[in-house]
């Protein structure tokens, strides 16, 4: 009989990627695909066009499909309101894990957070590692963290196997343009069909830790292969990259002739974190991850 995974989210730019490393990798999985959208994902043998955060239909899904292991990756980065974040990526949890706890105490679950619950560190806390203490500064970021504490309560109190999986700033194809190297990218692409020679930018002096989507998939899959209960690990590069230099590397790649303009709409002010790199000590010490795409191939990808 074949292992039944559960993905939400599956319709959106991690979740694409890791339905398909996943399908391309172990023929004895059953995927099950699961986002409010009705996009079909190819990769799931089925999928479910549901409110992730009504109880109600959580509970139906899972009692319906009793998969083995749950990844939870649905979830709001932006929306017209905080209120919509907060929704969104509070209630989604613990829909998710009320639900298990009653049909499938049993299934592993991963929790895919984010580096925005590390927020504003001091420099002198760089790398960032899972003991560093939160200190979210956008609602994302604090959505984020309510979403683990969630989890860390149903592995305390319900005895459930949740984990938590907090992905830097993942790029590749398909990443969203509500972020910088989406942003750059979808600019770049538009210079060159309409061949005009503007770029709009934000604050170039910040620094980020880029991981490729596909590492962040293998690394997701390693961690579903061995639980971990309770627990937290940091899915990162371990280096920092500023933002100027990623934008000259994809004009560069890109071939584009562009000049580049500041936009004060784009500059986040107190929302913006200057400087952040992780430590991935910890889960590769636990599975062996690591990563292992270099950041000129996740720019060719995001490109394409």
């Amino acid at each position: 009989m074949k292992k039944k995974i559960l993905i939400t989210g599956a319709a959106g730019f991690f979740g694409r990627h890791l339905c398909k490393y996943i399908s391309g990798l172990d023929s004895s999985v059953e995927l099950i695909g699961a986002d409010i959208v009705e996009n079909y994902i190819e990769s799931c043998r089925s999928f479910y066009s549901i409110d992730l955060t009504s109880d109600g239909d959580v509970s139906r899904l899972i009692n319906q499909t009793k998969p083995e292991c749950i990844l939870h990756l649905a979830g709001l980065f932006s929306a017209d309101s905080d209120f919509q974040i907060y929704r969104s990526n509070v209630l989604s949890i613990a829909a998710v894990l009320e639900a298990t706890r009653k049909h499938k105490p049993d299934a592993v679950v991963i929790i895919i957070g984010s580096a925005a619950e590390y927020g504003l560190i001091e420099p002198g806390r760089l790398p960032i590692d899972e003991t560093t203490p939160c200190n979210p500064v956008t609602a994302y970021g604090l959505s984020k963290q309510l979403a683990t504490d969630i989890a860390m309560y149903y592995h305390r109190m319900h005895g459930l196997c949740t984990m938590v999986a907090r992905p830097f700033q993942l790029i590749g194809k398909g990443v969203t343009a509500c972020l910088a190297p989406g942003a750059f990218a979808e600019q770049l692409k538009r210079c060159i069909s309409e061949r005009c020679k503007v770029i709009k930018v934000g604050n170039l002096e910040s620094s980020r830790d880029f991981l490729d989507v596909r590492d962040a998939a293998e690394a997701v899959w390693l961690l579903s292969q061995k639980p971990a209960p309770g627990q937290v690990f940091n899915l990162c590069s371990g280096k920092p990259v500023k933002i100027r230099d990623l934008l000259n590397l994809m004009v560069e790649i890109s071939g584009a002739q562009v000049n580049v303009e500041s936009d004060a709409g784009r500059l986040r002010g107190k929302f913006d974190v200057p400087h952040i790199y992780g430590s991935y000590q910890k889960a590769f010490q636990h599975c062996g991850w690591r990563p292992r795409t270099p950041l000129l191939d996740s720019i060719r990808e995001m490109l394409q």
